[in-house]
């Protein structure tokens, strides 16, 4: 993660804040990665897929599989697409 804070000095890059969430979140837990998402914007592309697997690792389901069918929407390939459509059925499945 230090790694992360390193690349923020250097270049405040948007995509390394992003980058630097899913960090937070495998360091410290899936709420600790949310709460550095404070700090990304959500019109970011890949925010609603970062913030999916969060929330699916934390346990909330229900937003998860949302977030990953809007992640779906937005994204900008096929394999993507197809990607992020199959982990919002799973997560939905779980739901089950």
């Amino acid at each position: 993660m230090e790694w992360y804070d390193e690349l923020l000095l250097l270049t405040a890059s948007p995509v390394v804040r992003l980058n630097r969430a899913v960090a937070v979140g495998e360091a410290h837990g899936p709420r600790a990665g949310l709460a550095a998402l404070v700090e990304v914007s959500p019109d970011l592309p890949r925010y609603a897929a970062v913030t999916a697997y969060l929330h699916e690792r934390a346990g909330d389901l229900e937003r998860a599989a949302a977030l990953y069918a809007e992640a779906s929407r937005a994204a900008t390939s096929v394999p993507e697409r197809d990607h992020l459509t199959r982990k919002a059925a799973q997560v939905r499945q779980m739901l089950r």
